[in-house]
């Protein structure tokens, strides 16, 4: 299985018409593009953070590089962190009132994801990435 099988199950589970379908895709968006940001971080040669730290270390792996599209990544992981945390602890939150917040999760994964493709996809951009990420301490 790879992170983005969650993305297509998230895209199953919107169709549904309750708040719990909508909470449910946004979690699902969010760890579609964190496990696949994981396992680019892993293949690029960058240590795995110790479970409890993982997530704060790819969003910031991420977030923290000079690269616009690795920074765009980042910025993505930090907005469906945020989201999936509103999902699964504030179940007051109006925010899942409507299908909208689940809608845009999903579009953004799938914009995010096909940055890190492109990115991983060709060496000439995939290099650099790799030195930006790598030229400052790991998070």
């Amino acid at each position: 299985m790879n992170g983005r099988a969650f993305l297509a199950v998230a895209g199953e589970v919107i169709r549904g018409t309750s708040a719990a379908h909508w909470r449910t895709a946004v979690g699902r968006a969010y760890y579609a593009l964190f496990l696949e940001g994981r396992e680019a971080l892993l293949r690029w040669g960058f240590p795995p953070a110790t479970r409890d730290r993982s997530h704060r270390f790819v969003r910031l792996c991420f977030v923290l590089a000079s690269d616009p599209d690795l920074k765009d990544i980042g910025r993505t992981l930090e907005w469906l962190g945020q989201r999936r945390n509103d999902a699964d602890y504030t179940l007051l939150s109006p925010l899942f009132a409507s299908i909208g917040v689940a809608r845009r999760a999903l579009r953004d994964a799938h914009a995010a994801l096909a940055k890190l493709d492109a990115i991983d996809a060709d060496p000439a951009r995939r290099a650099p990435a790799i030195a930006d990420i790598g030229s400052r301490p790991l998070p």
